[in-house]
């Protein structure tokens, strides 16, 4: 006959058994779970290359403004002139606004998971966290959702370009000055192309740039390396590639507007006017540039088929940036920024505000 005090003692065991095998099932659980997390991390971790080797991520013409604006599938990253040029995204409606980072952000190039782009945050105001991070300069990779920053460079750089899974970009170092490094977006192989500090135009696995040391000619140079060679004579700046064709200043010409056709070597003076930035339509059909002569100065579209050209708006402008149907840019002393619908040439104020 069993007691009482012996069944008390048989559901106290099965309780005790039936807890250590819910803490067991508990416990396997959280292993699962951490382990399943630190999956994840390795593989968000993880660089996700490019399949497609011609993969870009702005234009030249934007580059040569300083890269504030560039367009990846249906999103605009841009920094933003109103919060100390922190990273920003919208959609192509110029809506829905968000903060991707805050870093004094130019030379964005993006495309599929990542944005690459040059931190200066040496440029930020003295109250800013950004001046606490571990470098005030350099150049990064980030995730399109704000994680996962990457330093790739950590002293100051300039002009870059993503092609493929590169990045070519111009980097300073104290001892040898300013040169072109190409670096793989991974942040390995790190290697230098050419001694001078030219800023890369590259169009069909070329690189062109305009001497800045021994001379002010047009140059290319293979995307792998090796001996460049002269394309054409002169004394240029503002170097870009738009449909076949290389656009550039003309310096000894009060900084006129050139186009070279590289099919025919053919040269072409498109204004009869000093100017001090511009940028082109996809088709280069179109250019927007800045006056810069003291009279007439403004903002002008040139019709590079017809030759005309017309005043849009007067006054002194900076940093234009071509997207979709969209120009952008701000007054030179950077008190406003504008955005102009290239359809009907209506401009407005680009004031960008959070969750807009």
């Amino acid at each position: 006959m069993i007691t009482s005090s012996e069944n008390r003692g048989n559901r106290m065991n099965q309780s005790k058994e039936q807890h250590r095998l819910r803490n067991r099932i508990i416990l396997a659980l959280i292993i699962l779970a951490l382990i399943g997390c630190f999956g994840f991390l390795r593989w968000n971790a993880r660089v996700h290359f490019y399949k497609d080797e011609g993969t870009t991520g702005n234009t030249s013409t934007n580059l040569l403004n300083g890269g504030f604006f560039a367009k990846s599938g249906d999103t605009i990253y841009f920094a933003n002139p109103y919060d100390q040029n922190s990273l920003y995204s919208m959609d192509t409606g110029l809506k829905h606004v968000k903060k991707v980072y805050n870093d004094y952000t130019s030379y964005i190039n993006a495309a599929g998971d990542y944005v690459f782009y040059t931190r200066r945050n040496d440029k930020k105001g003295a109250d800013s966290k950004a001046l606490f991070s571990f470098s005030t300069t350099g150049l990064y990779r980030i995730n399109t959702n704000g994680q996962g920053l990457k330093q790739l460079y950590n002293d100051p750089s300039q002009s870059l370009n993503l092609l493929g899974n590169h990045i070519y970009y111009q980097r300073y170092d104290q001892k040898e000055g300013l040169q072109l490094f190409r670096i793989g977006i991974d942040g390995k192989k790190d290697t230098m192309l050419l001694k001078e500090g030219a800023a890369p135009v590259i169009a069909n696995n070329i690189i062109y740039y305009i001497g800045v040391d021994s001379d002010h000619n047009i140059h290319k140079l293979s995307v792998s390396g090796g001996s460049p060679s002269v394309v054409y004579e002169g004394n240029f700046t503002g170097l870009s590639y738009v449909n076949g064709a290389l656009y550039c200043m003309d310096m000894d010409n009060d900084y006129t507007l050139c186009r070279l056709d590289l099919s025919t070597q053919e040269m072409t003076h498109l204004t009869q006017v000093r100017i001090a930035t511009y940028n082109v339509s996809s088709d280069g059909a179109t250019v927007y540039y800045q006056v810069d002569n003291g009279k007439d100065n403004g903002l002008y579209v040139l019709d590079t088929n017809s030759g005309v050209q017309t005043e849009l708006r007067s006054g002194n402008y900076n940093y234009y940036h071509i997207i979709d149907n969209y120009l952008f840019f701000e007054e030179f002393d950077g008190s406003a920024a504008y955005v102009m619908n290239l359809s009907n040439e209506q401009i407005e104020d680009f004031h960008p505000k959070k969750g807009k």
